[in-house]
């Protein structure tokens, strides 16, 4: 996920000390890290034993300190603390239960990633019947790319969902 992506995340989870938040579908541990810099306790919960190493070896190279769960979601998440705040990454077959299941739980916010269009819908109404305000954007960003003459073009980077929901 590019950083400007990420940093929309942050802020509409806005962890902060004393905050635990859960990190679905971790990925690399990206979010999980920046969230453990702010303050909050995080747990990053991913299925995969690869996924499991990845994000382990990049929280080891932050100093930051995550709980990594392996497992699959929504299954796993029965075992946890209620969270503050609920980031889920990526979509998949699973994604209506996982976000409801979260959305259950979550005191402040659940901010998703999906992977396809046609997954908002779906991740909306989860979050809606759990009472949360929903709301959401599409973001595209173009990195400047030095060219050999000194001059700059534009390098685009894939656009990324987002859907939210606040209480």
């Amino acid at each position: 996920m590019p950083y400007e992506a990420r940093a929309l995340v942050l802020a509409r989870l806005g962890p902060r000390a004393g905050d635990l938040v859960w990190d679905i579908g971790s990925g690399c541990g990206s979010v999980a890290v920046e969230c453990v810099r702010l303050g909050a306790a995080v747990v990053a919960v991913e299925q995969t034993a690869g996924g499991v190493e990845r994000i382990r070896g990049h929280a080891a190279a932050q100093g930051a300190e995550v709980r990594v769960v392996h497992g699959a979601a929504p299954t796993v998440l029965s075992h946890l603390s209620d969270p503050d705040g609920v980031f889920v990454g990526g979509g998949g077959r699973d994604l209506r239960a996982i976000v409801a299941a979260a959305a259950r739980r979550a005191r402040r916010a659940v901010v998703v990633a999906p992977s396809a269009l046609e997954e908002v819908a779906p991740v909306r109404a989860a979050l809606a019947a759990c009472g949360f305000a929903v709301d959401g954007v599409l973001l595209q960003s173009q990195r400047l790319l030095p060219l050999p003459d000194g001059s700059s073009s534009l390098a685009p980077s894939a656009p990324v969902l987002l859907v939210w929901g606040t209480r």
